[in-house]
């Protein structure tokens, strides 16, 4: 016998202080009626306490949900594992892509959430360092709280350690016994490293990129004004495709734009969704028998007991 809502457990407080309100009111009553030549049975005062109690430990049990394993097998699951690394430096701020290329990127994010069925995603964003953020799940409400929690905030420059990000990744995918490994990058671009196209290749992740923003590129907001070089010059951002169209081609992806005219996050889906049949992962059923019927059953019976229980009420004997 097992617990399958164990988070549950903080309502034990209840039953305690059900039980110490019931014997505060009896220690009360006991007074009042002292005072007015009376008492009370109380065997039968201590008995309602006692039905009371046990009953709302009993409801308090059921909302546990006790439970007993019926059945455990192993089942075939049809869908891709992916992880996105979001880069999240402060040139995603540039609002080349309403009303910015991090919001941009967030809207994709939805979007891929929106078409996945069955298939296992996970987040990592990047900038000077990277951390996974969500591990690979299918819960995709979950993920949509995760992605809207991606903001400003959490830039903190203009680095890009997608090397960093991409280690992560194969790291939770040999972790999770993951052999088909794919990875999606949201990013304006990056400069040409070698090192980075070796990894992915070695570790045989296969890589598809979305390139936030436009060749036309726009200013980069800074704490005041404009971000600008070490010459006094505003800087200009421009989405910066000719690494990324590298990477994902070397490894077997393909490279996408999304900006305010172009958006190819639905090609990106499909892309995906082509792959399924190739990506079979086997899964752990776990079938429980509940049993918070019954617990919670007795326990509402022995409160309605207690409750109905009647006093006895006696004259005090002063023979």
């Amino acid at each position: 016998m097992e617990f399958g809502n164990k988070e549950n457990i903080i309502y034990i407080i209840i039953p305690i202080l059900l039980f110490i309100i019931l014997l505060l009111g009896l220690r009360k009553r006991e007074n009042i009626l002292k005072n007015i030549g009376l008492f009370s049975k109380r065997g039968i005062e201590i008995l309602k306490i006692f039905l009371i109690t046990c009953g709302g430990l009993l409801v308090f049990i059921s909302l546990l949900s006790p439970q007993r394993l019926k059945e455990d097998e192993k089942i075939q699951v049809k869908g891709s594992n992916v992880y996105a690394l979001i880069d999240i430096s402060r040139s995603m701020l540039t609002k080349d892509v309403y009303p910015n290329r991090l919001e941009g990127a967030k809207r994709s994010l939805n979007e891929i959430l929106d078409g996945l069925k069955g298939d296992r995603i996970g987040f990592i964003p990047f900038s000077d360092s990277a951390y996974v953020q969500m591990s690979l799940t299918d819960d995709y409400s979950m993920g949509k709280n995760y992605v809207n929690a991606i903001d400003s905030n959490l830039i903190s420059g203009g680095g890009t350690k997608l090397l960093e990000g991409l280690e992560l990744a194969n790291k939770s995918f040999e972790e999770s016994g993951v052999d088909h490994k794919i990875v999606i990058i949201l990013t304006d671009g990056g400069d040409y490293d070698k090192n980075i196209i070796e990894y992915a290749k070695n570790n045989k992740l296969k890589v598809y990129v979305i390139g936030v923003g436009t060749e036309d590129g726009g200013v980069i907001p800074g704490k005041v004004g404009f971000l600008k070089d070490k010459n006094g010059n505003t800087v200009i951002s421009k989405l910066n495709d000719k690494f990324m169209k590298e990477l994902a081609n070397e490894t077997g992806g393909k490279f996408y734009e999304v900006n305010n005219l172009t958006d190819g996050t639905k090609i990106l889906l499909r892309d995906i969704k082509n792959l399924e049949g190739k990506n079979i992962r086997e899964e752990n059923l776990k079938i429980y028998k509940k049993y918070y019927q019954i617990p919670l059953g007795i326990g509402i019976i022995l409160i309605l007991c207690g409750y109905l229980l009647k006093r006895g009420i006696r004259e005090e004997y002063n023979g």
